[in-house]
């Protein structure tokens, strides 16, 4: 396969994607992740969805826009894990002739390495989406010989480098450590109609509900990925428009332009 100039975009940020759920006092009020707003369609879906994660606070996605078209044959037998979002990448560039690159991935460049620091995340009251941050940490260019990981090798304990489950997020890729969370800490899924929307709600068992804060936290104004099939169909910012970490209690709630059938297949999977 020979790509040359291929565009290096960072997968784009939908901010009406993923919602975190809110504090549990304000979870009745509004759904806005303050951007948590990222795609975690999982189709397992691309979903352009806001997520809203669980009793505690908000998360916003910074990459994946689009509503995702979360096709039930997608998610059949798909692998589901959340990990942490080290770097973005750009697609595979190679010049004619020229292989891809094989063997370990390198580590992300500091200065393209999407930490709380290098983001900036700052609650904004006054920002439409409760918050603001840099919208320049770079891509990172030593990535563009290396092919995405295959499905097969897609092993909760490495570092992968996987791209968007929907071209509607843009045509770069992402490098994330391993898994903080499998299909097995998810306790229950059930699809609801919320606000004329589908959505799935997701209870973690009560390891899961741990899990889940543990890489919350750990990603407190980072990015974590949501993993479907070898996908990254979600990538949100941790809590952006709140100044500390607050537990999700063990909740998440996915929503987005899903279908009926859609919801009730990825609640199915899951």
């Amino acid at each position: 396969m020979t790509v040359v100039d291929a565009p290096i975009d960072k997968p784009k940020v939908d901010e009406a994607q993923l919602l975190f759920q809110e504090a549990r006092q304000r979870r009745r009020r509004r759904w806005l992740v303050s951007g948590i707003v990222a795609s975690i369609a999982l189709v397992l879906l691309g979903f352009t969805l806001i997520a809203t994660l669980g009793g505690g606070g908000k998360g916003s996605l910074p990459s994946l826009s689009a509503p995702l078209s979360a096709k039930p044959a997608a998610i059949s037998g798909g692998a589901f894990s959340i990990r942490p979002v080290l770097c973005y990448a750009p697609p595979l560039t190679l010049a004619a002739g020229q292989t891809p690159t094989t063997g370990a991935l390198p580590t992300c460049a500091s200065s393209s390495q999407l930490t709380a620091t290098n983001l900036g995340v700052e609650p904004d009251g006054n920002n439409a989406n409760g918050y603001k941050s840099n919208p320049r940490v770079p891509v990172d260019p030593q990535f563009a010989t290396y092919p995405s990981s295959l499905q097969s090798n897609d092993n909760v304990n490495d570092t992968v480098l996987l791209p968007a489950s929907s071209s509607n997020q843009g045509t770069g890729r992402y490098v994330l450590g391993p898994a903080g969370i499998t299909r097995s800490a998810i306790k229950s899924a059930r699809a609801q109609l919320v606000n004329n929307q589908w959505a799935v709600d997701i209870t973690f068992t009560d390891e899961g509900a741990v899990q889940w804060d543990t890489l919350a936290q750990q990603q407190f104004h980072a990015i974590i990925g949501i993993d479907v099939g070898g996908k990254v169909v979600s990538a949100p910012i941790t809590e952006p428009s709140q100044t500390s970490f607050s537990s999700f209690n063990g909740q998440m709630q996915v929503s987005g332009s899903f279908t009926e059938h859609q919801a009730k297949a990825l609640a199915a999977q899951l």
